[in-house]
């Protein structure tokens, strides 16, 4: 979550979100297809390209889709409430392999319940805060994940305090703060000394796993925000299907939160995420 100080220039940056996506009502439609769509998207009748049931009704969802529908209402439904609720992505392409289409928000908010329509406004309002200058996530190594506005971060020393954890951090690179060392000389001192700057890439992109019988350093350069355990990496631990042996005893095959190392854990009956993310977290509304 954003932090939720009652500066100025924080209700003034709230309110130029709220204003960019204001969404009207939705009138009532007898069509599963947006309103918007229906010039180009079309419905027919066939077989589901990610279930295979047939003679099901198959719909585009963009009107950027030029070609056939080839996906049911209940699988892009399924999809992308699973990659709300599980991953915490708002970014989702049109399922057919031949089309990269990306699909904008207001293309599939109709298939969402009111709670899910909320956390895809928030996760939103999070990249529209991170397109400020001035904000920053808390990337402490003990796991807080918050963010602020630092508003006067052009007179800072180099360093700002997390509202959240009270860790220092350097506002230029990111990560804790690099203590005896200004911004320019530590970049200096990273260019000239390889162990230097070895140290800032582990610091930079390695966290250890949350689970105290473990504490394996996890590093991470890409991907979504869920991570495992493992050193086969997320994906390929996440496509094991639970089978995975995680690569020996140095790793666990806990999943957490890389903002800010919350557990999360597998519902294997309804095949989703369980998360117990930090109250200060981007994705602590993805919490059950």
């Amino acid at each position: 979550m954003f932090c939720e100080t009652r500066s100025e220039r924080t209700v003034e940056v709230y309110n130029k979100f709220r204003k960019l996506n204001a969404k009207k009502d939705a009138e009532p439609s007898a069509s599963v297809v947006p309103k918007n769509a229906l010039s180009v998207a079309k419905e027919r009748q066939g077989t589901c390209c990610i279930c295979n049931d047939i003679n099901l009704t198959l719909v585009n969802l963009s009107k950027k889709c030029t070609h056939e529908a080839g996906c049911c209402v209940p699988c892009h439904s399924q999809t992308i409430s699973n990659g709300i609720t599980g991953k915490g992505i708002h970014r989702f392409e049109c399922p057919m392999p031949t089309c990269n289409v990306e699909f904008e928000p207001s293309e599939y908010y109709h298939l969402l319940d009111t709670r899910l329509t909320d956390l895809v406004d928030k996760l939103l309002l999070n990249k529209y805060l991170e397109s400020s200058e001035e904000f920053r996530w808390c990337k402490s190594t003990k796991g807080c994940g918050a963010g602020q506005l630092v508003e006067n971060y052009r007179d800072l020393l180099g360093y700002y305090t997390c509202h959240a954890c009270d860790q220092q951090l350097c506002f230029r690179h990111s990560f804790e703060w690099h203590k005896g060392y200004t911004c320019d000389e530590f970049d200096q001192e990273r260019a000239q000394n390889p162990d230097l700057a070895s140290d800032a890439t582990v610091l930079a992109f390695t966290k250890q796993c949350p689970n105290q019988a473990c504490r394996t350093p996890i590093m991470k350069f890409e991907g979504c925000d869920v991570m495992a355990c493992c050193r086969y990496g997320t994906h390929a631990c996440s496509d094991s299907k639970g089978k995975c042996d995680h690569g020996g005893k140095n790793y666990c095959g806990q999943r957490f939160c890389w903002k800010c190392l919350g557990k999360i854990d597998v519902d294997k009956k309804a095949g989703s995420y369980v998360r117990h993310c930090n109250q200060n977290c981007e994705y602590a509304t993805l919490n059950h």
